[in-house]
């Protein structure tokens, strides 16, 4: 799979937007008092840590692709 560049342009934002998201939530997470606010930002954290690795893995597939 190649990605076109609009693309792989795309793709980078969207990595972008989910790393600030990770960097929010876990700013955030030491902040937070309620339990069940913890919890479920633990759980959007590792949501949104696992969507940046499918991304990430998916980008980097592409742009190899379009190298070779």
């Amino acid at each position: 799979m190649s990605l076109a560049p609009h693309e792989a342009l795309e793709l980078h934002e969207l990595i972008r937007s989910e790393v600030v998201c990770v960097k929010k939530i876990q700013a955030s997470m030491n902040m937070a008092q309620d339990e069940e606010l913890r919890n479920f930002m633990h759980d959007s954290l590792k949501t949104k840590t696992t969507a940046l690795t499918e991304l990430e893995q998916l980008y980097f597939k592409g742009q190899h692709n379009r190298l070779q």
